[in-house]
């Protein structure tokens, strides 16, 4: 087969895939909205139950709700019906995967799923099937053909019950006002994770900061930031108490307005009301006040005003905090 030839036919199974989720879209109904709303309201965690290709979907529907904000478990229809069905409490919903609406091992759980009186939501390709006739709420991923050329291997409808399932994890993401923090909180070993948890004092520079006092001369000051290369330098108290930085940024606008340094004092220059956050704010938000206010250094304070460490704007990039 030449390569043209392969390439024909992915573009096909691509294109097949893309029309069967754009008529999924087109054919979305109050079914989606009263979907949305159960899951919503369920007080307890959706159970998300499927067998073969359906339950693949299944398994990733679970995994997506539970990491954005509903509690979520995947049951093997086939080891629920040999103990596992115990899973399932009365405050839980249940959502069915079956394309054909007939697998064995689901009809068999519907009594026990009756007995418990829980929602039960049914994503199916065949909405008169007997899986859907018994279901509180029906959502159709019925499509007009596989994209096999066989008619045979799961392709579109499984693309169609991923896109369902898909469609109600961010719209109900959006309903409850699910944000990146959240996400974070559920991802704590991702990249999102490690950025967003992060508070100030887990990255802080705690060691060899420029620490000096207001009576010394700016000149000597200035060695001093050169020295740390931090681009600052903090004036203390001879109680370790904060009174004022000095940047490189004050350095040259201070330049600009001073022909003669020699004789100036640190404390007549410096800021004496600096940015300050706390150490148990998050890496991210000290980012943003850097950010807001166009500075590339921010102190972090202990609760008795006592300066705890530093942070640069390019400390905190390399961090990974972006």
């Amino acid at each position: 087969m030449k390569m043209t030839d392969k390439i024909s036919i992915a573009k096909k199974v691509i294109l097949s895939e893309a029309t069967a989720l754009k008529s999924i879209a087109n054919r979305l109904d109050k079914n989606f909205t009263l979907a949305c709303e159960a899951i919503l309201n369920c007080r307890g965690k959706v159970i998300t139950i499927g067998l073969g290709k359906s339950g693949h979907v299944a398994t990733k529907s679970a995994a997506t709700l539970s990491s954005t904000g509903n509690p979520s478990v995947f049951l093997h229809a086939a080891e629920a019906l040999h103990g596992d069905v115990g899973l399932i409490g009365k405050l839980d919903l249940v959502v069915c995967y079956s394309n054909s609406g007939e697998t064995k091992e689901l009809l068999l759980l519907l009594p026990l799923i009756k007995i418990l009186k829980v929602t039960l939501i049914t994503i199916t390709g065949n909405k008169k099937s007997t899986l859907a006739k018994s279901s509180d709420i029906v959502l159709d991923s019925s499509v007009k053909s596989e994209a096999c050329p066989l008619n045979l291997t799961p392709t579109s409808s499984v693309i169609s019950a991923i896109g369902l399932s898909d469609a109600l994890a961010i719209t109900l993401l959006k309903s409850r006002g699910f944000t990146s923090k959240d996400f974070a909180k559920s991802h704590p070993q991702g990249e999102l994770g490690k950025r967003l948890l992060k508070k100030t004092e887990d990255i802080m520079i705690t060691k060899g900061l420029p620490f000096t006092y207001s009576d010394m001369k700016l000149v000597k000051a200035i060695d001093i930031i050169t020295k740390y290369n931090y681009g600052i330098i903090i004036s203390l108290t001879r109680e370790k108490r904060l009174l004022g930085i000095f940047t490189d940024g004050d350095l040259r606008r201070t330049l600009k307005r001073d022909n003669d340094i020699s004789t100036l004092q640190l404390y007549k220059v410096m800021r004496k009301k600096p940015f300050i956050v706390s150490r148990n704010i998050m890496a991210a938000e000290a980012l943003n006040i850097m950010e807001q206010n166009q500075i590339t250094c921010l102190l972090v304070a202990n609760d008795d005003k006592t300066v705890a460490g530093l942070l640069t704007l390019n400390h905190l990039l390399k961090s990974g905090i972006e």
